[in-house]
């Protein structure tokens, strides 16, 4: 009512009176508030989309309370910080209130800790905030921001066990923002978690890389891509469908597994319909150490034909490199590419390397007919063994 008073007094410009009004202690305490809840939720960087949905910030804990801006459609806007947004599908958002906006939360101690494989630090939190976090190669760093946060650390406690990290610290970067960086002993990351334990330590879980790495030590994931009612792509005279053919190369893969003695665990094993969430979920208590998604391509243009790997992390790109350079070896392929950034669901985690491979194209009919060969399966299944192995040599 004062700021009404005022501008009636003095006649102030329109501009004038609406920047008090933006900046009035009412309006920015009256908000929408909300809680996450869901399967697997994510943020995004924006409300475009294509076939696979907006570009992905990343995953976030359910149960984290969060500032709503807008909602336009399916997609709220939250607000992380200062300035910062991002977007969030109104399915994964639950107790929808009028709330005080809460002041930052205080960052305060930390605990780093090693065990047998894994390192872990623990950060001491007010409350839940919402994160990001991405990962640098050469040395293996691990970056994270926590938004509406001010730090409070005094002291990081770190114990010799924590064997795999070379460096852990923060900055405050913004008024309500905190960077963290991690940087390991090693020039590859092996996968890292992130997420909030019962009582609100926020934990960060990285993976160590072994004095001396082999793939007869790690576990493998071989997924068949589509499946059950998802049928996938199909070939342009033959017919045939994506889903039945991905099978038959994940088979493949795992007979080459089978021979060397490497463990492993198939995704699906028969024409079985899962949701790629739920084929997320399931892999969860197996931590893989790796995992290999076997997909066919297909394309608008009869002419677009040969091999392509795909990754989402940087950090996870030589894997998918390896695998690509070791499938070129077979004559009749040529290279579709070595594709980054990828918004597909199964190579998101950031627990584990993934690599999704393209083997060629249902649309084209020459890459059509090496799909139907039964030697071209067994081909490609050995080639995607040699840069599996390959990969895990240049680690040492």
């Amino acid at each position: 009512m004062m700021i009404k008073r005022l501008v009636c007094a003095f006649r102030l410009p329109l501009w004038v009176t609406a920047l008090l009004l933006f900046v009035s202690p009412l309006s920015i305490q009256a908000q929408q508030a909300g809680k996450i809840k869901g399967k697997l939720p994510q943020i995004a960087y924006s409300t475009g989309a294509d076939r696979l949905g907006s570009a992905k910030m990343g995953y976030i804990d359910t149960g984290i309370m969060v500032q709503l801006v807008d909602t336009i459609d399916a997609t709220c806007t939250i607000r992380l910080a200062a300035g910062r947004i991002a977007y969030l599908d109104t399915m994964f958002i639950d107790s929808i209130h009028t709330a005080v906006a809460p002041p930052p939360a205080l960052m305060e101690a930390w605990r780093i800790a090693g065990s047998d494989k894994q390192d872990s630090v623990f950060i001491n939190l007010s409350r839940k905030v919402i994160y990001k976090s991405w990962m640098d190669n050469n040395p293996a760093t691990l970056h994270i921001e926590l938004y509406n946060v001010q730090s409070n650390t005094n002291w990081i406690n770190r114990l010799s066990s924590a064997k795999g990290i070379a460096s852990a610290n923060w900055q405050q970067v913004a008024d309500d923002i905190v960077r963290i960086d991690i940087v390991l002993h090693q020039n590859q990351h092996l996968g890292y978690s992130i997420g909030y334990t019962p009582d609100n330590k926020l934990l960060i879980v990285t993976k160590r890389l072994p004095e001396k790495p082999q793939l007869r030590d790690m576990l493998i994931a071989i997924d068949a891509g589509h499946g059950g009612t998802n049928v996938g792509a199909s070939g342009t005279t033959t017919r045939i469908l994506e889903k039945d053919y991905t099978l038959r190369f994940a088979q493949a893969f795992e007979k080459q597994l089978q021979a060397k003695n490497i463990s492993y665990i198939m995704v699906r094993s028969a024409d079985t319909t899962i949701d790629n969430k739920d084929r997320l979920l399931m892999l969860q208590p197996w931590q893989p150490d790796v995992l290999i998604s076997f997909h066919l391509n297909s394309a608008g243009r009869e002419s677009a034909r040969g091999v392509s790997t795909y990754y989402k992390h940087l950090a996870f790109q030589p894997l998918t490199g390896f695998i690509l350079q070791s499938l070129l070896e077979i004559p009749q392929l040529p290279e579709f590419g070595n594709v980054g950034s990828f918004n597909f669901q199964l190579v998101q985690p950031a627990n584990y390397p993934s690599c999704l491979v393209e083997v060629a194209f249902l649309s084209n009919a020459q890459d059509e007919q090496l799909i139907l060969s039964d030697a071209f399966q067994q081909r490609v299944a050995a080639q995607v063994y040699e840069g599996l192995m390959n990969w895990v040599k240049q680690l040492n």
